[in-house]
This record gives structure tokens, sequence and C-alpha cells, in this order.
């Protein structure tokens, strides 16, 4: 099989479409398409912005539309001032009408997949940007999705839809799968991070090559793009199978009166055959608690238990119950009731130096300490707010919830409010000195960099720190009672 200078195959002559596809990405004189301006399509399309003359976002919410076309940008990780010049110099437009898809010439899927019922992967959104791609699908178009799913899907369930136009794989459009790696709050470019690309077909793997080898520093191609779909998914169980055994393990050391964390980082100068993972009251994010199921649910279509990955997730769900357990116990030590105990939360999203709060394990134990009776506030610089019917922890359907009855012994009349689960907003309450006095027990769940520790290590007098977050040198200058995960 002989091979063109841009590393296409030549068993079958290419259609001039695609033929002019690869002359318009080589030559960055291209427009691409991204359909869902999320955590994961608005950097990528800013990315592309940066190098291409033009970037449709096209995006189901509309207000998030005329919010990023006035310059402005969702996302943390995503500065305006970048978003507002890309829109100025007209190189990116968003819209949500679906007909100004032929316009594009690449079209990259990075729409949601949760978990549905039974935590069984649902695609819903994928079949519907698949339906609206098919629908206006030319020839020379790429198709890339890079939504996290199950392997199969790309070659299985996306291009059917998009054959349902008439056009032909390899003979009219090119489709392929290539995961995507945002890690947010972490301080590295998106660039820099290695893009995995697998194709449906041998010309389709090429040209997704030539179109991301536009923006990223290094681009590794595999096989197909179901092995590309099967990188995402064992990235993230391997985080979460690790992260389950670290959480089972500081519970032991617990047992045995060790300190995990001093285990860990001695564990950690040896130079080979060890990671280091943290505990903590749980996973959160839209990857680590929903990406393994994924992969569990394929395994039981083939026939095989995956006992690692249905272990790690009892493990890691099962974390915000025992945080607060713990909490009971540093409370008991007191002499206090869990019951009407002023609890000072410090950070509410599911990871430090960030804004997002997707199945945060915070909010599962801020709801298991309502539920026992607690007085819960939090602080967090970068959540101003946090509304719990937006949550979506799978054993949290909405569904009519009876608020608490008033009791004669409540601390406050605001008591009431406070304890109702899950249909209420809670607002971010600053760090003061007062406010830390007054709270019975302040519990660290997420070690967000920009918190005042000084002030709580100066004013609580009992901290549960599931973060490793108060060191031993924090906890020699402190005359609170520290009880660490």
């Amino acid at each position: 099989m002989g091979k063109r200078a841009d590393g296409l195959s030549v068993s079958r002559p290419l259609s001039i479409h695609v033929d002019e596809l690869v002359r318009r990405l080589s030559t960055r004189t291209a427009t691409i398409g991204i359909i869902g301006l999320g955590y994961v399509g608005l950097p990528l399309a800013v990315e592309f912005a940066t190098v291409f003359p033009k970037v449709l976002g096209f995006d189901i919410n509309a207000e998030r539309v005329v919010l990023l076309n006035s310059g402005r940008s969702h996302i943390r990780d995503v500065p305006e001032e970048r978003v507002a010049e890309l829109i100025g110099n007209e190189r990116f437009e968003c819209s949500s009408d679906f007909s100004r898809l032929p316009e594009c010439d690449a079209v990259i899927i990075c729409v949601p997949t949760p978990l549905g019922i039974g935590n069984l992967p649902d695609l819903t959104c994928i079949f519907d940007a698949a339906e609206q791609v098919a629908g206006a699908l030319r020839s020379g178009q790429l198709v890339v999705l890079e939504s996290t799913t199950y392997p199969g899907t790309t070659e299985e369930a996306l291009v059917p839809i998009l054959e349902r136009s008439n056009l032909r794989l390899d003979r009219d459009f090119l489709a392929a799968f290539s995961p995507e790696r945002i890690d947010p709050g972490r301080d590295l470019p998106l660039r820099r991070i290695p893009k995995v690309i697998g194709g449906c077909s041998e010309r389709s793997t090429a040209v997704a090559r030539v179109l991301y080898d536009a923006i990223f520093e290094e681009t590794r191609v595999v096989s197909s793009a179901r092995a590309a779909e099967t990188v995402k998914l064992l990235e993230n169980t391997f985080r979460l199978v690790n992260i389950g055994f670290i959480n089972e393990f500081a519970r032991l050391c617990r047992q045995l009166n060790i300190d995990s964390g001093e285990v860990i980082a001695a564990a950690s100068t040896k130079p080979f055959g060890f990671m280091p993972f943290q505990p903590g009251p749980g996973v959160g994010g839209h990857c680590i608690p929903l990406d393994p199921h994924y992969l569990a649910w394929e395994s039981k279509r083939q026939g095989f238990t995956s006992r690692f990955i249905e272990l790690a997730e009892d493990v890691n769900s099962q974390m915000p119950g025992y945080v607060v357990d713990l909490i009971a116990a540093a409370l008991n030590e007191s002499r206090k009731s869990l019951r009407d105990a002023r609890i000072l939360v410090i950070g509410v999203a599911y990871k430090k130096n960030i804004d997002d709060t997707r199945r945060s394990p915070a909010v599962a134990v801020i709801d298991r300490l309502r539920m026992r009776g607690a007085v819960v506030s939090y602080h967090d610089p970068f959540v101003a707010e946090l509304d719990g019917r937006h949550n979506d922890w799978p054993e949290w359907r909405p569904r009519v919830i009876v608020p608490y009855e008033r009791r004669s012994n409540d601390r406050s009349n605001g008591a009431d409010s406070l304890r109702r689960r899950r249909v209420d907003t809670l607002e971010s309450v600053p760090l003061d000195p007062s406010h830390v006095a007054r709270a019975d027990c302040v519990v660290i769940l997420t070690d967000h960099d920009a918190v005042d520790y000084h002030t709580i290590l100066e004013n609580a007098s009992l901290i549960v720190d599931t973060r490793q977050a108060i060191t031993p040198e924090r906890a020699a200058a402190t005359s609170a009672t520290v009880f660490a995960l």
C-alpha cells in the first residue's frame, strides 16, 4: 500500500473534497467548528482560534452563547481578555444555529456524557450533536468526537448517524476520536498536553493528525478510534482505582494510629516503582466519578466483570459518610454532639484552585452533616454560591423534599433553612476570625492555595483536615485540635 507525502493512503483515490480539506488544514486556512463550549470545548476553541482564521463555537445554551460573544468567559481557566480579543478580531464566534455547520471544514464534538439511572452511560448529547452534524454534513468535512464514551461509540454510533446523510466515510467525509485531557486548575497549557488520535479509517487518522498538529506540541496516533476511546477510560480508571486504594489505606492508618501523610511522603522518596496519590473526602468532577462506569459497562457487555473498578467506586463513594463519622468522633472528643454543631466547611469545589463543583464530595458531606442535625456554612474563594438543586450525585435524583420541622432548641431562627436537603442555596461566608471562632469544627474539604490557613490556625478550636492541608509544622503552631484523614 503506497503513501502520499502527507502520510495518507493511496490505496483508493481521495476525493477532491478531502484533498482540499487537507490543504486548508495544512495551510491553517480552514474553519474549525466546536460543538459544546463547556470545560472541554471552550479551551479547545480558544487554542484553535489562535492558529486558524475562524472558529465557530456551537452551544444549545443561548445564555452561554451571548456571554461568550460579548467577550466574557464562564470558565476560570480561560481568561476573559483572551476570549474578548478573539471575539473582537472575529477569529472566534459562537452560535446556536447549527445550520451554519457547513461553513466548517472540521467539526469537533465536545458535549457532556453523563451517567443515567443505574450508572448506565447516557449518550443523548452525543446522539443529538451527531444528528445536527448529519443534517448539515457536506463532502470534505472531518468530524472528531472528544466526549468520553465507551469503546466503539465513534464507529458504531457516530458514523452510522452521519451516513444517514447519504455521504460515506472515507469517500465523502472522515471521522475520528481524540480524548480530551483537560485538567482544570493545573498550570499546564493545553498545547503541551500530548494529544491522542485514533481514526475510523487510515485516512481519517492522518487528516485528524494534521488538524491537531496545528495546536498541540505532540500528537500520538493509535490504531483505531476504539483504541483512542479506551485510552481515556484507562487514564481515569487508573486514577479512580489508586485513589480508592489510598483512601482505604488512610482509613487503615487511622485505625493503626499512624499518620498516612507521613507514610505517603516517605514512600514518595523511592525513585522507581511508586506513584503518590493522596487521600481525600471522595472523588468529584466530570471524569473520574463517571468514566470508569463506561469501561465497566462495556466490560459487562463483553461478559467480563471489572472487580477493581467496582471496588474502587465502592470505597470512594463511602468516603463522604466516613468523613462525617470522623467529624462526629472529633466533636465527641471535645464533648460536643454533631447535632446542632456549627460546622464551617473550607472548600466546596471538587479539587483545589478551581470553581467546579460537579459531583463534588464536599456537597455530599454537607448533605450528610445536615441529615444529622448540624448547622453548616462554608467558605470557598472560588465558589460564591452553592446550589444543591444542581448537583448530580447519582443518588440525588430530583424528587420532592420535605423540609425538616423547626425544633425549639435550634440555635437560630434560620437553622431550619440550613438543614433542608438538596433544595436550597448556600453562599460562601468570609473567612474572618469571628466565623472561624464561632465554629464548633472547621472541616477542610478542598485545600485551595488561596485559603487563609493562618486565620484558621489562629482561631479554630477543632479542625478536621481531609486534604493534608495542615502540615505537621502548621499543626505544631496552633492550639487547635487537628484530626487528619
